[in-house]
């Protein structure tokens, strides 16, 4: 019997518990606003005139080009762009789908990525970026410690994601709203970053600048996202206003010129003129409802219905603090009850020996 008693408070128990945690708010997501987010076909070149330069439609290219001491040196080269496939060694230059975006150079070192530019949105939005990357960079292969085409003596990369909420297109802009900066090397990694709309149109950009004149310095890039996370934030302030016109009626405090009764003491002269009044001077009760004035004032202090949405808010604490009370007055009650059952059954059980 205690065992049974035993199963059943512990199911219950466990039943409480579910109810006394709070479940996780799902967030709401929108679709995805970027065409082609899996780098695939067809890739097309991007810049005219630049070799090399085969990009995944509709994203474009960007890059800085040095001086001419600067490239001879092997800073800010032009980088090549071109599809990475699962074909390229070691057969993880792919995260999803057939293909990934690539761009790299070799014994040299650049600052280029690339963008898109969105259409569509709306001002006051709250948008979020992702995007998957990976790196290799190689300081020197005949090192031998780039086995396996993997990182070895690599150059910080300097990646990052940005958002411009203006819609530009220069990677430049003070406006463009940026990641944190990862190295990503030899394995897919997530970034992330978010920004509110200011026009109908955002544009997304990958940056990266590896330091180094390596051998190797390759940027991968698949399965890229933007989506809404909140609408504006100018649609919910609006009711707010309402809120402040319904205290205008305090300015009904006006009536209180209605003190104008006080010209009624006008027929005390009138009283005073005819001899036979005298017996008018009830009138002084006249001055009463001057006195009714006052109470008349009172009407707007009670007016002043602050308090009771004092009490409503109040109400709401209590009441959301007391549906956390039950459970756990609950749950206490079993507890009690298990053990207060367990050490029944063991006072039996020594019973029974003796």
């Amino acid at each position: 019997m205690t065992r049974k008693w035993s199963i059943l408070l512990l199911a219950a128990l466990f039943a409480m518990m579910a109810l006394v945690s709070p479940a996780a708010p799902a967030s709401a997501q929108g679709p995805n606003l970027l065409q082609n987010p899996g780098m695939e076909a067809p890739f097309a070149a991007s810049l005219p005139g630049k070799e090399n330069c085969l990009i995944a439609v509709p994203w474009l290219a960007w890059f800085v080009e040095g001086n001419a001491e600067q490239t001879a040196a092997g800073y800010l080269l032009a980088p090549e762009y071109k599809m990475a496939t699962w074909a390229d060694y070691p057969g993880n230059r792919v995260r999803s789908g057939s293909l990934s975006q690539q761009y790299f150079h070799s014994f040299g070192n650049f600052q280029a990525g690339i963008y898109q530019v969105v259409n569509g949105v709306k001002a006051g939005q709250r948008l979020r970026f992702t995007i998957w990357a990976l790196t290799w960079s190689c300081d020197d292969e005949s090192k031998g410690n780039c086995a396996g085409a993997t990182s070895g003596d690599p150059s910080p990369m300097h990646l990052r994601i940005g958002i411009d909420p203006d819609g530009g297109t220069d990677p430049f802009a003070p406006e463009i709203v940026w990641s944190s900066e990862i190295n990503a090397y030899d394995a897919w990694h997530p970034l992330a970053v978010e920004a509110t709309a200011a026009a109908s149109t955002v544009t997304v950009f990958v940056y990266s600048y590896p330091d180094y004149r390596s051998q190797d310095n390759n940027v991968y890039l698949d399965d890229a996202e933007l989506v809404v996370v909140a609408p504006p934030a100018t649609d919910t302030p609006e009711p707010t206003l309402t809120s402040e016109v319904t205290e205008t009626p305090n300015v009904t405090e006006t009536p209180a010129a209605s003190a104008t009764p006080e010209p009624s003491q006008t027929p005390q002269e009138t009283a005073s003129s005819t001899p036979t009044p005298a017996a008018t001077k009830t009138e002084p009760a006249s001055a009463a409802p001057a006195n009714t004035s006052e109470p008349t004032a009172q009407p707007p202090e009670a007016q002043a219905t602050a308090a009771p949405q004092l009490t409503t808010a109040d109400e709401h604490a209590s009441s959301s603090q007391n549906r956390w009370v039950i459970p756990v007055v609950a749950v206490a009650s079993l507890v009690a009850v298990a053990v207060y059952a367990y050490s029944r059954g063991g006072v039996r059980r020594r019973r029974r020996r003796y």
